[in-house]
């Protein structure tokens, strides 16, 4: 007869519970000041012994607990934070789970001392395995946890332990982190009886910014960059690092979401495409960033750690972070702008890119110091898995469009050597028409992409045409406008075929238009792109040289995008 199905005795269950949370005596103390800040907190003192494997003390002027609630404390799925479903989809406390006091009174030894301000007397709480008492104290209104013993009942856990000295670190970085959570907090650290940190509560940006660079260093504060931006609901701020400053380990890369310390991969791979191109291999950047969003956006429910994060539209968070750490970098999100002869007009004034909000906060005086490399790509809001235009080379095939060598002159013209002909290229010109070619042919209404954040412009006072006939002819070219009130309207979406579009170019040139038909709009739409040539994909150049191999067969339409150079002009340009 095979095994029997029972129910597991408390004590075990609580235990593999606690494997799960407690992992060292780190998790004890994130744990215990994440209490102490939902309660209200504005001062915590912790006192370390032999590393936390002897004790853990923390002691908070907190609100309290009730006598009454002192033995709910410590039992398993007993929380004050939440009481139904949907709660839990709008976290707006660092605990919620109910299983701290739970899981770490199931391991060690556990003292609570408690009193509310309501209350007159204090209480405290013993823990010891299954037996538990309730006794009088005396302690001033807030909480004192004791840990003593850590894993003093599961000997095989405590062997997996370093020693005193690295279980002491991974303890203050953990404060660290805290500390730079939380700056209104006073932070008083001790260990063996010895002052280690103490931090007197931040209240304002002098005092906060002192927190930081005595946590983080002034060499990183030297050159670290500042950003502060909000939009659609979110908003990111903090500091990153120059790229001179680089480290061995991504352990400086700290980031708070909603005042939670987390450690999620979807932002830890923004932050290395941010960088692209200006670290070395195997050198990771540093930053401290604080990301803000409606709690309903994010789940925290996901590991009992809380270090992961999901979030509701990650696609969305992965641009936004990476946009704007590159603005930050003073790095383009999109492309630089060029004027080229043939694409813009001088009456028009610069704009924004379209991931560039005007909101954005920063010190437009400061030198970014940012090298000029040409091993940097340029973001274009790619997707989270898997970039739309991949520079891998293994993937191309051996052809004459691949082999061309190109020498670009002056970001506008370009000797392209192909098939061993050497040609000069007005690229403006020829990427226009070849863009032109690409949506001539392409399939009605044009495949598209949403933006970032939707852009907002003013309606001219006097137009023309028709909002209607507009919005319907935009919608076949793939962007969607919308009306938002009788002064303004915002772009949604774009051409996925068109990364370098210079929205706002265009969106003010075909309001200045007295008539409108598709192929109007697709001549304005081809001029209306602002980009680098040395920052083309290999796939991009591949193209171009492509619809230059085709073109020679349709000069009188190619008229001034190329021409192939012969001696006889050589010797012309040399006055030979």
């Amino acid at each position: 007869m095979g095994m029997r199905i029972h129910q597991l005795p408390t004590v075990i269950a609580n235990q593999i519970a606690a494997g799960e949370v407690i992992e060292r005596p780190a998790s004890v103390v994130k744990e215990l000041l994440e209490n102490s800040l939902d309660a209200g907190a504005n001062s915590i003192t912790l006192e370390i012994g032999y590393g936390g494997l002897n004790q853990i003390k923390i002691s908070d002027n907190g609100s309290g607990i009730v006598a009454e609630d002192l033995p709910l404390a410590v039992a398993a799925h007993a929380t004050s934070k939440i009481s139904k479903l949907d709660d839990l989809y709008a976290i707006n406390s660092m605990g919620f789970r109910g299983e701290a006091l739970a899981s770490i009174s199931s391991v060690a030894k556990v003292t609570i001392s408690s009193r509310p301000a309501h209350q007159e007397q204090a209480m405290m709480l013993r823990i010891q395995g299954n037996d538990s008492t309730v006794s009088p104290c005396a302690r001033n209104v807030g909480t004192t946890i004791d840990v003593v013993d850590l894993f003093f009942n599961a000997p095989v856990r405590k062997k997996f332990l370093k020693g005193e000295k690295l279980e002491f670190q991974a303890i203050e970085m953990v404060v660290k982190r805290f500390a730079l959570s939380a700056p209104a907090i006073a932070i008083t650290l001790k260990h063996n009886n010895k002052p280690v940190l103490s931090l007197p509560p931040a209240l304002n940006e002098q005092s906060k910014l002192a927190r930081m660079t005595k946590i983080f260093g002034a060499v990183f504060m030297k050159d670290a960059f500042y950003l502060n931006v909000e939009m659609a609901g979110m908003s990111l701020q903090g500091w990153l690092s120059g790229p001179a400053y680089q480290r061995s380990q991504s352990d400086r890369q700290w980031v708070y979401i909603n005042q939670r310390m987390v450690k999620d991969k979807l932002i830890n791979h923004a932050l290395k495409q941010a960088y692209d191109g200006f670290l070395h291999p195997g050198r990771f950047p540093a930053c401290l960033l604080y990301f803000a969003l409606d709690s309903a956006e994010v789940d925290v429910n996901v590991h009992p750690t809380k270090h992961e994060v999901r979030f509701q539209q990650p696609r969305l968070i992965h641009d936004f972070f990476v946009s704007q750490l590159r603005k930050a970098m003073g790095v383009s999100s999109v492309t630089r702008h060029v004027d080229y002869e043939h694409s813009t007009n001088s009456h028009l004034n610069p704009v924004a890119n379209l991931h560039e909000p005007a909101s954005y906060i920063s010190n437009p005086e400061r030198s970014t110091n940012v090298p000029e490399l040409s091993s940097v790509r340029e973001y274009h809001s790619e997707p989270y898995c898997k970039l739309a235009r991949t520079n891998k080379r293994s993937g191309l095939e051996s052809s004459p469009e691949c082999d061309a060598s190109w020498m670009i002159l002056n970001k506008q013209y370009t000797l392209v050597l192909l098939n061993q002909q050497p040609y000069i290229v007005d690229i403006a010109m020829l990427y226009q028409k070849w863009i032109q070619s690409q949506l001539r042919h392409a399939p009605t209404p044009i495949e598209c992409r949403p933006l970032l954040v939707p852009v907002t412009y003013l309606l001219p006072k006097q137009s023309s045409l028709g909002i209607e006939e507009i919005k319907y002819n935009l919608t076949q070219l793939g962007i969607q406008m919308d009306l938002l009130n009788d002064h303004s309207i915002v772009i949604r979406t774009v051409p996925i075929k068109l990364p370098y579009l210079n929205l706002s170019q265009f969106i003010q040139s075909l309001f200045e238009m007295d008539e409108m038909d598709f192929n109007s709009l697709l001549d304005l739409l081809s001029k209306s792109q602002s980009f680098d040539p040395n920052y083309f994909s290999q796939e991009e150049r591949m193209a171009l040289n492509n619809e230059l191999l085709h073109s020679k067969e349709l000069e009188k339409e190619y008229h001034g995008a190329f021409k192939a150079l012969t001696i006889e002009d050589c010797r012309m340009l040399l006055h030979v």
